[in-house]
């Protein structure tokens, strides 16, 4: 059933759709209520896909082959901070913010192929492109490069994890991004898989860093098969451990953007939420769905949020804080 209103006071994280021949369609969708409202209004979104939500504000990216326009935009107050144009923002599908972004020295960060970062205020990025990478790996003695596969801030320190098996700790000094290794207490235990895989660091609603993995099923246009693995990450011991059971939590993870883990308020517990769309590989599926893996049980069930999405179109997926949106 698809209703107008959003709950201000919901603390489950909302999903946002956006869809259509430029993605000029917008509407989110609260997993406690099974509501969705649509975003009509909002010019704002009009061909920009999210990034993620911090601190009260979207990061919305305008393709490059358009313009490459980049802002963060606060949808209750409708401020709107300009950002430098983004290279290629086809390339990127996560991003950070170290602190609110009205606040002195406050960095942004792209995650992808490569990495864009700046000081908000800044006029330019700073990027680190694969030849640059290939290039400092050469100079230590390595073949190939690490690849950074996600980031996160976690109680004032930014996190990164880089394939196949390197957690590190990402600093910003002059033009340049340093990764420093964490050097773990134990080998590492992250499952390696021949098949594709995503990764999340996620901070969970009672303050735990959790690296959350999902394999990907042998065949790219079949969702059977998919895999979760839940690890809690010790930053004090410098450990990590798989968890079987998260108990009464849920996690909310898509390709774009940052993952979620809230207590479970009609949701699903001890589940992960996700969703399918490619829109890196243009997948021609247009998965409209959204998922719902059990971890006791490792079955999965699917939902439709809103048959207004468009078919055959390009659709993009981001969760974002509950209290960016609200009812009229």
């Amino acid at each position: 059933m698809e209703t107008n209103g959003i709950n201000r006071e919901s603390k489950t994280p909302l999903l946002m759709i956006s869809h259509g021949e430029s993605v000029e369609k917008h509407l989110i969708y609260n997993p406690s209520e099974k509501s969705v409202r649509m975003l009509n209004n909002v010019s704002v979104l009009n061909g920009k896909k999210v990034l993620g939500s911090f601190y009260g504000w979207l990061v919305l990216v305008k393709p490059a082959d358009v313009d490459g326009d980049c802002c963060l935009f606060n949808p209750i107050t409708e401020e709107k901070i300009e950002l430098p144009k983004l290279d290629d923002s086809r390339t990127y599908s996560q991003c950070i913010l170290t602190k609110p972004p009205t606040e002195p020295d406050c960095y942004i960060l792209f995650n992808g192929l490569e990495q864009s970062f700046c000081r908000i205020g800044d006029g330019e990025y700073v990027t680190r492109t694969l030849e640059q990478q290939e290039v400092e790996e050469q100079e230590n003695g390595r073949v190939g490069f690490d690849d950074l596969r996600t980031i996160s801030s976690f109680q004032g320190t930014t996190y990164g994890f880089m394939d196949p098996d390197k957690f590190v700790t990402i600093h910003f000094v002059g033009n340049t991004i340093e990764f420093r290794q964490i050097p773990m207490v134990e080998p590492s235990v992250i499952p390696h898989s021949s098949r594709a895989y995503d990764i999340w660091l996620i901070e969970s609603c009672d303050g735990e860093l959790l690296v959350v993995q999902r394999i990907h099923p042998f065949t790219k246009s079949c969702y059977d098969g998919m895999d979760f693995t839940v690890f809690r990450f010790d930053t004090n011991r410098m450990s990590y451990a798989e968890i079987e059971n998260i108990g009464n939590r849920t996690i909310f993870v898509s390709r774009n953007g940052a993952g979620y883990c809230c207590a479970s308020q009609e949701t699903k517990p001890n589940s992960i939420y996700y969703t399918n769309e490619d829109d890196r590989n243009f997948n021609m599926n247009h998965d409209r769905n959204l998922h719902v893996f059990d971890l006791e049980n490792r079955s999965t069930h699917s939902m439709l949020p809103s048959s207004k999405v468009a078919t055959n179109k390009l659709i993009t997926t981001c969760w974002v804080q509950p209290e960016i949106f609200h009812g009229p």
